[in-house]
């Protein structure tokens, strides 16, 4: 299991109401960054006292030592901000952090294709984490499946999610969520929002199948389930469309890296 179940517990309080004002997030954001801030400060004095004090056992030079100390501490801040862009520069891939929002019918392969994004980016020296809506429902049962419901367990994931990207996270989410309206709310939760349609014909999410979800939905065992007793409103502009059937993982993959690059 990816990243997301202990990050999900961790902010558990946070999930358990529909998120109606950014003002938490906000706060919540400035104090984890103050404190990275208050960590980072802290691990460059403590950095250059040990230097100052290697130095002064070295030569017994208090000026010396000091000055060594000085020029450490100058150099280590200097080069913790330029090494992200020399990074960039000898692997050639850079990206901003984002949420790459896969929305579809179940079946469609928005969850295969979520990790082997994640796979892609960590190979590229990235951290992303995935918010896998499956996983989410089993890790913390707060909603049920009616229209309600979903449209609350979507708000939470999506709210989750740029809370993540405010702390400088790629977040891949992999969510059926069937409401237009809704992920236009979490869009304007987001900096950088990219909406992928998993645009899989509901023939071939049959045909697949993997739970054996669509076989109990059409004999009447499941209720409210997306693409056959309840709707689902596909995108009207996302910046992406996969279609499984027709696309291959890697393709899909490097069509959602090559557009975080962008």
């Amino acid at each position: 299991m990816f990243e997301v179940i202990p990050v999900i517990k961790k902010h558990f309080q946070l999930l358990r109401t529909q998120p109606q004002t950014s003002n938490l997030k906000h706060i919540f954001a400035s104090m984890i960054k103050k404190q990275q801030l208050l960590k980072a400060i802290s691990y460059r004095l403590y950095s250059s006292v040990i230097t100052f004090l290697i130095s002064y056992l070295f030569t017994g030079n208090l000026v010396v030592s000091l000055s060594i100390g000085l020029v450490d501490s100058v150099v280590k801040i200097f080069s913790y901000y330029a090494f992200d862009e020399i990074w960039a520069a000898l692997t050639g891939f850079k990206v901003q952090p984002a949420v790459v929002f896969l929305t579809g019918l179940s079946g469609s392969g928005k969850t295969t294709i979520a990790r082997d994004v994640i796979e892609k980016l960590k190979k590229k020296g990235q951290a992303p984490i995935l918010l896998d809506g499956d996983e989410i429902r089993n890790a913390i049962k707060l909603t049920g499946f009616d229209e309600e419901s979903r449209k609350r367990h979507n708000l939470n994931v999506g709210y989750m999610a740029s809370l993540l990207e405010g702390q400088g996270k790629i977040v891949i989410v992999s969510l059926i969520s069937p409401y237009d309206d809704i992920r236009q709310q979490i869009r304007g939760m987001c900096k950088k929002f990219i909406e992928v349609y998993v645009n899989t014909d509901i023939k071939v999410c049959m045909e697949r199948d993997p739970k054996g979800m669509y076989k109990k939905a059409l004999a009447g065992e499941i209720k409210d389930f997306t693409g056959v007793s309840a709707p689902y409103y596909p995108p009207q502009d996302p910046e992406i469309i996969l279609d499984t059937a027709t696309m291959n993982i890697k393709e899909c993959t490097t069509k959602i890296i090559n557009t975080l690059k962008k």
